[in-house]
């Protein structure tokens, strides 16, 4: 198999993390795949305007305030949805899952910012046509194969895409509220080996149109 493929293939979401901390020389790598993904070229903006990456170091006021902001704002995402599905409730096959899980998150935390991770968030300026979000998700991905060659895991957290607007979240990025689309993960070396991946998981997904 392909060195790529074994890449992508090795990629796994990573749960639990170690207490030790992942060096620079490796941050930075995998903070450059970061800065080297797509971005929106057709919004006339370039690149050293639109894409922002920020890296919290743990243990730092910085990122407790951080975490604080982004926890409010998940407790208070819980709420809404559950008085919501109370209040419809055939919205919950639909949702149910999802606000089983905030609650989860609300109640627990994420166990990766109590360890030895970075929690990196990367801002997007918006701009037209409107490819923050895609953009973001090159990033993203960019980052957790790098991050996966390296033997690293990583997290995603994508809840930091709701806290584009909140203003204390913005303000320890020097960003103003409103005007990027965020996104935030967590890397650092995982506690145990994640699973090999299931292949049969991926039947049926590809069609062939030939004509």
């Amino acid at each position: 198999m392909p060195e790529t493929m074994q890449t992508i293939t090795a990629r796994r979401t990573t749960r639990n993390f170690s207490s030790i901390l992942p060096d620079r020389d490796s941050m930075d790598d995998i903070l450059r795949a970061a800065a080297l993904a797509p971005f929106g070229g057709a919004t006339g903006i370039s690149l050293q305007d639109i894409r922002r990456i920020f890296v919290f170091a743990p243990h730092i006021p910085a990122r407790e305030k951080a975490v604080e902001a982004l926890y409010g704002a998940i407790r208070k995402n819980a709420r809404i949805l559950s008085c919501l599905l109370r209040l419809i409730p055939f919205l919950r096959r639909k949702m149910g899952a999802f606000s089983t899980r905030l609650d989860l998150i609300s109640e627990k935390g994420i166990p990766g910012f109590e360890r030895g991770t970075y929690y990196v968030v990367i801002a997007e300026k918006k701009g037209f046509p409107p490819v923050g979000k895609q953009s973001l998700a090159h990033a993203m991905q960019n980052m957790w194969l790098a991050a996966t060659d390296k033997s690293l895991g990583f997290q995603l957290v994508s809840a930091t895409g709701t806290m584009s607007k909140n203003r204390t979240f913005m303000e320890l990025l020097g960003l103003s509220p409103g005007e990027y689309d965020l996104d935030g993960c967590l890397i650092g070396y995982p506690e145990n080996e994640p699973e090999a991946r299931n292949d049969k998981e991926l039947c049926g997904i590809i069609s062939w149109i030939d004509n």
